[in-house]
């Protein structure tokens, strides 16, 4: 019999966290909360989680610190942080840390379900003995399946095994050179190693294989923002749509 996902719910507003349990129950998933990054941190200490939905501004520490210090002790429970508009961090260094996507508030109940969902099936199985791999193993490709190897590649992105990710990205381009998503994948990975010129290159290889291809448009914005004004609000869209 397959375990309950469990989510613990991030946030210092109390309706917040009623709408999310409100929105999640339907997931089946075993939903817990906290109030602060203290108390998120000293949960995460006693309990397992399959995901945490992340407030980025809460008094004391902030969701940029909580996942700072979940990180330190090798904590690596797949993290999604949750903004306020106007409000994202500097989103490469939270790539770095395993922040595996960025929701505006206000969001929708099914937006919040979709990101939840996309996030589970991605880490499926992942918890099981014998499934995880330290960083550094060599990867083992997956000849002839595209989704199967992209799924991987955003897995290893997520879980920062940077080298990894590359080879596997490597691979999903030689099955289909054409996939917008896979290029936009790519250009996250060389924004998250500080490789600007290889981010942008493959940013507009993406948007050649497909001109409508909104993350790579928003991935192109904000690197534009970033090298014009010196900031931006924008976060790193992995493509998750």
């Amino acid at each position: 019999m397959n375990r309950a996902k469990q989510i613990l719910i991030v946030d210092d507003e109390p309706n917040v966290r009623l709408v999310f349990r409100t929105a999640l129950e339907s997931t089946g998933a075993e939903l817990a909360s906290a109030e602060d990054g203290e108390t998120a941190l000293d949960w995460l200490k006693h309990h397992r989680a399959d995901l945490v939905l992340l407030d980025l501004q809460m008094p004391r520490i902030g969701g940029m610190g909580v996942l700072e210090r979940l990180r330190a002790v090798g904590n690596d429970v797949p993290v999604i942080i949750i903004t306020a508009h106007g409000s994202i961090p500097d989103a490469v260094a939270a790539i770095k840390l395993g922040a595996i996507d960025f929701l505006s508030k206000p969001l929708t109940p099914d937006t919040l379900r979709r990101a939840v969902a996309d996030v589970l099936d991605r880490q499926a199985d992942r918890n099981e003995p014998g499934k995880a791999k330290p960083p550094g193993t060599p990867v083992a490709l997956l000849n002839g399946s595209f989704q199967g190897t992209l799924r991987e590649a955003k897995h290893a992105i997520n879980r920062r095994h940077f080298g990894d990710a590359e080879a596997l990205l490597r691979q999903a381009i030689s099955l289909n050179p054409r996939s917008a998503e896979t290029l936009n994948l790519m250009g996250v990975l060389h924004e998250s190693r500080g490789e600007h010129d290889a981010s942008y290159h493959a940013y507009q290889a993406a948007l050649k294989a497909d001109r409508k291809f909104e993350p790579a448009h928003r991935n192109m914005q904000r690197h534009y923002e970033r090298f014009t004004f010196g900031r931006t609000n924008l976060p790193i869209d992995l493509g998750n749509e």
